[in-house]
Parts: structure tokens; sequence; C-alpha cells
């Protein structure tokens, strides 16, 4: 008789180290997010909530706080959709009107390690660096005692123009395949943490005209774009991942790596690309009084 693996481990991608933590009964450790880093864009698609990653950007964080604050993206739509590569959303430069000009922004593609850093090796050598791995959370590349972020799927970046030094306002999500030439090539700040379905249903671009939807009306609109920390407590998802550092998700790392599972026939050689292991979020369990 054959034993069929259930679908949804397999839809799962064998999820970090689930099946073992469940079968240990051991706690998991869980990161609460921060309200105040949490970007909550209100679609006519639903809700989408980015993380901002202050600590590797912090001009460009502060920079999207402060217009997010004076209401710059209320009302804005991704009018920049390519299927598996990006969905980009702000104001397209000729659409805008009365709205502030805006001073350009210092790039902030890299930063130098810092030793105290909570990080995770992934990956040495990496394709595209020295060696992978995770950041607080977030996956990351170093080489020669730089940093940057690497850009898997649901990164968020500042869009620019073909000078380093030309970002904004508007800022790009990355879809499907991870676009890694774009890492150290563009400032990204953040990623999506929750909502990634409604990444599903943005309209998406004709690739001929390079993603850019010209008719407005066809675009997918944001309603309202708030931080967290404005809004009300009962509209604040409590938002916690997986502590990357963590006994449980070390452990689930090394079963991706070793491919344990009986399912696997072939074992890999032991090469990991960091973007493989996206790190769970969830809301948070709350307990009965």
């Amino acid at each position: 008789m054959k034993k069929w693996i259930p679908l949804a481990l397999l839809a799962a991608g064998l999820t970090l180290g689930a099946a073992s933590a469940q079968a240990q009964n051991k706690p998991t450790s869980w990161q609460t997010l921060p309200q105040q880093d949490l970007l909550y864009l209100d679609t006519d698609q639903g809700t989408l909530v980015i993380l901002l990653a202050s600590q590797f950007a912090p001009r460009h964080v502060e920079r999207v706080k402060q217009l997010t604050k004076a209401g710059f993206y209320d009302g804005v739509s991704f009018y920049r959709v390519i299927e598996g590569f990006v969905a980009q959303f702000g104001v397209p430069e000729h659409e805008w009107g009365k709205r502030a000009q805006l001073e350009p922004m210092k790039a902030e593609f890299s930063w130098p390690v810092r030793p105290g850093d909570d990080y995770l090796l992934v990956q040495k050598p990496d394709l595209l660096a020295e060696e992978t791995g995770f950041n607080q959370g977030f996956a990351v590349a170093r080489e020669k005692g730089q940093e940057w972020l690497v850009h898997c799927a649901g990164v968020v970046n500042l869009a620019r123009a073909n000078e380093p030094d030309t970002g904004v306002a508007d800022l790009a999500i990355m879809m499907g395949q991870a676009p890694r030439h774009l890492d150290k090539n563009m400032s990204a700040l953040g990623k999506v943490v929750w909502g990634q379905a409604v990444l599903n249903r943005i309209r998406r671009g004709d690739t001929q005209q390079g993603g850019v939807i010209s008719n407005a009306a066809q675009r997918t609109q944001i309603k309202s774009a708030r931080l967290g920390s404005d809004l009300a407590a009962d509209k604040q998802l409590p938002l916690e991942w997986m502590n990357t550092s963590g006994a449980e998700f070390t452990q689930g790392l090394a079963e991706r790596r070793s491919r344990t599972h009986v399912f696997y026939q072939h074992k890999g050689n032991g090469n990991i690309d960091v973007c493989y292991p996206q790190v769970p979020v969830r809301l948070a369990v709350t307990t009965a009084p």
C-alpha cells in the first residue's frame, strides 16, 4: 500500500521545522513586529502589510514614514506591474500635478557589517556574494565587509532612474522569482509580511509596455496608507515572525538543506538559496484570561 505525502505538506514546502516541532511539542520562538514599523496599505484588492527595515535603510524608512503621515500614498495606484517581477506604486512622474516636489534621496544600497547584529549564516559562498544569511529576519548578503538586503520575493525598494541617487517616493514590491540582479543596485527598505495573496490580485500591465498601466482607471488603487502605530488598536494586526536565530528556524533550515524527509529521493548537494526559506509570519496567539 502506497504512502501518500499530504498535499498541504508539499504546498507548504515542508514548512520550517513545523512537523518536528509539533512532534517534540517544543515552544516556538516568535518575535512581535513593532506597529511603528508596519506600513498598512488598504487597497481595492485587500490589505498589504510591509515591515519597514529602519535598521538597514534608516533615511529611506524615515522618508516613507513622513510621506505616509502626510497622506502622500492615499489614493495612489500600482501603475507599473510586471508578472513575476515587480509591483510599483506611487505617482508616475507625468501625473505629479500639484503634488510637492521632493528632493531625491542618497542611495542606501549597502552598509558596513555590524559584528553585533543577530546573524545566521545560510550559504558560503553564495552565487552572487561571498555569503548570505539572515539578519534580524531579513535575508542579506555579505562581501568585503559590506552587507545588503537580498531581493527575495516580497522585498520592497525605492524606485529610481538610472542614476543611483534619484529615488524619491515610489515603492516597488518584488514578486515571483528573486531578482538578484537588483542586489546592491537598489535601496531595499522592507518586505511584505502580510497579504501576499493580495499581490496575486493586483492588476498586471503589458510587458511590452514595461508593465506600465497607462489607463489610471485600470490600476489597482491604494485607498489609504497608515503606519500601524497610527491605527486604532482594534485595526492593528498583532503580527509576529519566527526568530531567525532561534532553535526552530535553525533546525528547519538544516532540514531543508539536508532534505531528510522520506519524500526526497535526491538529497541535493547541501547548498541552499537564502530566498528559499521564507520566514514564517502569523497573528500572535492570544490566550483567554
